[in-house]
């Protein structure tokens, strides 16, 4: 299970600089402050999970052949194609950290799966918001091609997940079978929120435990 969280705490550990940069460049200032959080919660996620691999005295990986395939997908195209894809890894991640959550039996490491679940929910929605004002009003056939290609795109993103972090999930209580259900109901929710204008919603995700603030973030970083 370490080494699978280690190739987690990789991915949350992007600096966000040209992600950045192409918000901006769309003029909506407000647009571009919300990427700029989105990012900064991203890094926080790193740096709580850092700490719970020091903790474990466990090595940071400095880089894994699946994060770079990762940060490839997200530059080959447009702002928004990079969109899609931190939501395909935002998806994954609610069921990821879930089933951390449920197996690992360790009290920080809840606090700190608790947090970034709590996080991960909204930002899902957050992105799906932006891609339904992208998509809604476009011809239909086109919409038609972003369904399938935002479908295609989270099995190939699901199955990679699935394989690299295999014995992560069976470590943890569960298994691969209950990771890709679970993982493709998110996507079937959010891929509803994205086409329909719903809010995402689902029941897992709505599950997460939320502390009041003050306990919440205080006691998980001081922990951390």
């Amino acid at each position: 299970m370490v080494r699978s969280l280690a190739r987690f705490q990789l991915g949350e550990s992007s600096n966000g600089t040209r992600l950045l940069a192409a918000a901006r460049r769309l003029g909506d200032p407000a647009y571009s402050e919300a990427i700029a959080l989105f990012i900064a919660e991203e890094q926080e996620h790193s740096r709580l999970l850092a700490n719970v691999l020091q903790q474990m005295n466990a090595p940071l990986l400095q880089h894994h052949w699946t994060d770079s395939l990762f940060r490839r997908c997200r530059h080959l195209l447009g702002f928004y194609e990079e969109i899609s894809v931190l939501l395909m890894a935002e998806i994954i991640a609610l069921k990821y950290y879930g089933a951390v959550r449920k197996g690992c039996h360790a009290p920080v490491l809840e606090l700190v799966c608790d947090q970034i679940l709590a996080d991960e929910k909204f930002h899902v929605r957050f992105h799906c918001e932006r891609l339904h004002e992208t998509i809604a009003r476009r011809w239909w056939p086109v919409r038609a091609a972003c369904w399938l290609a935002l479908s295609a795109m989270f099995a190939m993103a699901t199955t990679v997940v699935a394989w690299d972090h295999r014995h992560a999930f069976i470590a943890l209580g569960g298994s691969v079978t209950e990771y890709l259900r679970d993982s493709w109901a998110n996507f079937r929710a959010a891929r509803e929120a994205i086409f329909s204008g719903i809010p995402f919603a689902r029941d897992a995700a709505d599950q997460i435990p939320v502390k009041p603030e003050t306990e919440d973030k205080s006691s998980i970083r001081h922990a951390a």
